[in-house]
């Protein structure tokens, strides 16, 4: 079963219920969790506009994130980015993100 998409007006609370229960039995509960969080959060970092506010927010949500082994559910990168290969950073392979060119 696809991971469920946050709905516009859906607070994380919610989105949590829902997304829990959708794919509580298709993964481990700790599992689970992070999939919904991590769905949620990289929802909401696509509407951010503001460049500042947008890197902020990736640094939050990469140390959210750090040291936890997370499926990768979609495009490894923000949309308008492209990924090129991988980097390192801080010990581990991550996807080089880079503008797309137009």
């Amino acid at each position: 079963m696809p991971i469920p998409k946050p709905k516009a007006s859906e607070s994380q609370n919610d989105y949590m219920g829902r997304c829990m229960s959708e794919i509580s039995g298709e993964y481990p509960q700790d599992q689970a969790v992070a999939i919904c969080i991590s769905t949620y959060q990289r929802d909401n970092m696509k509407k951010i506009k503001d460049t500042e506010k947008k890197v902020m927010a990736r640094i939050k949500y990469d140390s959210d994130f750090e040291g936890i082994n997370l499926i990768e559910l979609d495009a490894p990168c923000w949309d308008d980015y492209e990924q090129i290969g991988t980097k390192t950073v801080n010990g581990r392979e991550v996807p080089n993100c880079v503008p797309k060119k137009r």
